[in-house]
C-alpha cells in the first residue's frame, strides 16, 4: 500500500495484515480481531447491519473508541474478482488510499480508521475489512434525487454549485471516483453549512494524468434534471461548461444503450 504519511501504522498479527491510524487504542485492534476475524467473542450488542448484499456494512457503537464506527466487509463472490485481487491491491486498500487522498485536498469522506485483512497461501483474500467513522448524515442524495415529486427536491438544486466545485477539485487533483452517482454522496448539516461525504471509494483511482474522457466518464453517472446539471457544469467548468454538458449527455446516452444491451444478454443467458 502506498502510504507516504506516517499517520497510519502497518504491521501483521497472527497472520493478519493491519493498517491502522496511529492514534487508535491498541486494545481496539485486539477486540476487533477476536470479534470479526477469529470469532472468539460474541458479536457486539451495539451493532446494526446497514447493508448486506454484495458487501456487508455494519454500524457499531464501539465501547473502546467511544464512538460510532462503520465496518465494511468485502465479499469476493465472482471468480474473476477472486483471481484478480490475488495480484492487485484489495478493495479495502483502495478505499483507504482514496479516502486519504480526498482528505488531503479538503473533501469529506467518512474518516478512515483501519484496513484489516488476511490472505492465504496463494495470496487469495480470506477476509477484508475497511473501517471508518460512522457519519450521522441528513440524507443520501439519491433518496431525494430519484424522486422528482419529493417535497425536498429543491435541496438537490441548492447543492449543485457545491457538488460541481468539489468534483472540479477532485479532478484537478487527478482523482476519479469511478462510481460517482447520487447514491454515493451523503449530505450532512444541510440547514447549517452543507457537507458532502463521498463513499464507496474502492473503484476510485489516483492518476498521473487525467484525460477529458476520464473526467466525462466520472461525471456521466450523475443523474439530475437538465437545470440541475446546468448549474453543476457551470460550477465545474465555468469557462467551457457547455462542452461538458454536451459530452456528458452523449456519454450518458451511450451508457444507457450499453446497460440495456447488457441486461438483454443477461436475461437471455438467465444470469441474475
Amino acid at each position: 500500500m502506498n502510504l507516504k504519511s506516517n499517520s497510519f501504522l502497518n504491521y501483521e498479527k497472527k497472520g493478519v495484515k493491519i493498517t491502522i491510524r496511529s492514534d487508535l487504542n491498541p486494545k481496539w485492534v485486539e477486540s476487533f480481531l477476536d470479534e470479526f476475524c477469529f470469532g472468539l467473542e460474541n458479536k457486539s450488542r451495539n451493532e446494526k447491519v446497514l447493508y448486506d448484499k454484495r458487501n456487508t456494512i455494519t454500524k457499531i457503537n464501539d465501547q473502546i473508541l467511544k464512538k460510532e464506527i462503520a465496518v465494511k466487509e468485502f465479499h469476493l463472490t465472482k471468480t474473476y474478482d477472486q483471481l484478480r485481487f490475488r495480484m492487485l491491491p484489495s478493495k479495502a486498500e483502495r478505499s483507504l488510499n482514496l479516502a486519504r487522498a480526498l482528505e488531503k485536498i479538503g473533501l469529506q469522506t467518512p474518516a478512515p480508521l483501519a484496513v484489516i485483512e488476511k490472505r492465504g497461501k496463494t495470496n487469495q483474500l480470506i477476509f477484508s475489512y475497511y473501517i471508518t467513522d460512522y457519519v450521522d448524515y441528513d440524507f443520501n442524495l439519491l433518496d431525494i434525487a430519484k424522486n422528482f415529486e419529493h417535497p425536498e427536491r429543491y435541496k438537490v438544486k441548492e447543492l449543485m454549485p457545491k457538488l460541481g466545485q468539489e468534483i472540479k477539485k477532485m479532478h484537478q487533483a487527478k482523482i476519479v471516483h469511478n462510481d460517482l452517482h447520487a447514491g454515493n454522496i451523503l449530505v450532512k448539516d444541510f440547514e447549517i453549512k452543507p457537507k458532502l461525504y463521498y463513499i464507496d471509494l474502492n473503484r476510485g483511482r489516483i492518476k498521473e494524468n487525467l484525460s477529458q474522457k476520464e473526467k466525462i466518464d466520472d461525471l456521466k453517472r450523475l443523474k439530475f434534471t437538465e437545470q440541475e446539471k446546468k448549474i453543476l457544469f457551470k460550477n465545474y467548468a465555468p469557462k467551457n461548461w457547455k462542452y461538458y454538458q454536451k459530452k456528458v449527455t452523449k456519454a450518458r446516452q451511450k451508457r444507457r444503450k450499453f446497460v440495456k444491451t447488457k441486461n438483454k444478454i443477461r436475461k437471455f443467458l438467465g444470469i441474475k
